[in-house]
């Protein structure tokens, strides 16, 4: 990325939820913000190159989803994943979080089990709740600083369950789930009649020999699950692109595609095809060099863990997001995150807001120039010297 990693970009005032929406978070401007996922970050030059020339076209009518678009999905999947799909089980969609909804909505009823892995993303639990859908929580298992899965609470869990929300590469934990563990899970859910919608958003941001495997590959998985990705992770375009859903199974793929189609949820925006095709064709050494830029401030973070003892950083095998155990510090939910917001002068995600598994942890994004990584470690380090 060059030189466009060390430059700072003001985002205030361009109606970014990351620093406009700071008083409403967090009760105060005076906080550096490392919450929400995106990064503080340029897009590839590809990108901005292709928004440049289709922005200089001034006609912006109703478009269709191009071959080229579905083509570029399809080799980028082959070529980061390995993965062979088909442009025909590639299904456009407006966004994730909505997918996630309308799954619950299409293969459960009220009071059905629903099947999540806490701590997790917050939109899979509402997804359940606003749906007065039964929460199945298979809790991560923390061992030596690394999340595991219970696999015998998994399988008793599944036996009640309709569908099972899947987040892969895992937020907030930053697991990359092995081979074994997704055939573990792909056979209980293949023999309980399962449903997997598998959130693979942050599938391209994994690191050293970490590497990420779609679900989907597993044998057993293949015909019972849904994929949901999009460019936005990846490339820092959560704010403009929609998203996509990858089904082998067409009947699946039909009956999940319903509500969609019932509201008119899926549209074609120009930008958004824009987008995703300069992304997939054009990037591939922009995120390399990207992920490098994640390593250093990993790195950075890593350097001073002793420093910010009691609070140790669990570092994730993929994301831009860091988990900090804070359990040590002794706070509550309330006092913790006062404690980030007054003392270190610091705006994360409160682990709570991750399910009760999440009490007592902080999430920060690391997505930001290397500077600023450095001034925020600081300012955690300083509070750490008054605590």
């Amino acid at each position: 990325m060059g030189e466009e990693t060390i430059n700072r970009y003001n985002r205030e005032a361009t109606f970014t939820e990351k620093y406009d929406a700071r008083i409403e978070k967090f009760g105060t401007k005076d906080v550096m913000p490392l919450w929400v996922a995106d990064m503080d970050l340029p897009t590839s030059p590809a990108i901005q190159e292709a928004l440049s020339t289709r922005i200089a076209h001034p006609i912006f009518g109703y478009h269709h989803f191009s071959d080229r678009y579905f083509q570029s999905i399809q080799h980028w999947m082959l070529r980061q994943h390995k993965w062979q799909i088909a442009t025909k089980e590639i299904s456009p969609i407006n966004s994730i979080v909505s997918a996630l909804n309308i799954a619950v909505a299409t293969f459960s009823k009220k009071g059905e089990g629903v099947l999540i892995q806490t701590p997790i993303y917050p939109p899979f639990m509402a997804a359940i709740k606003h749906q007065h859908r039964k929460i199945l929580d298979n809790t991560l298992v923390l061992k030596n600083g690394h999340y595991e899965i219970d696999f015998e609470d998994f399988e008793e869990k599944a036996k009640e369950a309709k569908l099972f929300l899947f987040c892969s590469p895992h937020n907030p934990t930053g697991r990359v789930w092995k081979k074994e563990e997704l055939e573990k899970m792909a056979r209980i859910c293949k023999k309980y009649d399962v449903t997997i919608i598998s959130d693979e958003v942050h599938a391209d941001l994994s690191y050293h020999d970490n590497v990420h495997i779609p679900i989907a590959m597993i044998k057993e998985a293949r015909d019972i699950t849904i994929t949901l990705n999009a460019p936005s992770k990846t490339f820092n375009v959560a704010g403009i692109v929609n998203a996509y859903a990858i089904t082998h199974n067409e009947s699946l793929k039909r009956k999940f595609l319903t509500l969609f189609h019932r509201y008119a949820l899926i549209q074609a925006n120009p930008l958004s095809m824009a987008v995703t095709i300069a992304a997939y064709e054009q990037s591939d050494a922009w995120l390399k060099a990207l992920k490098e830029t994640f390593l250093e401030n990993l790195q950075i973070i890593n350097e001073k863990k002793d420093k910010i003892s009691p609070i140790k950083p669990l570092f994730p095998e993929a994301t831009f997001l860091l988990w900090l155990d804070c359990r040590e510090l002794g706070f509550d939910d309330d006092t913790l995150n006062k404690w980030f917001i007054t003392e270190a002068k610091l705006g994360l995600n409160r682990g709570s807001s991750f399910g009760k598994a999440g009490e007592g942890f902080m999430r920060l994004n690391f997505a930001h120039p290397k500077q600023e990584i450095k001034e925020a470690i600081a300012l955690l380090e300083n509070a750490i010297d008054f605590f």
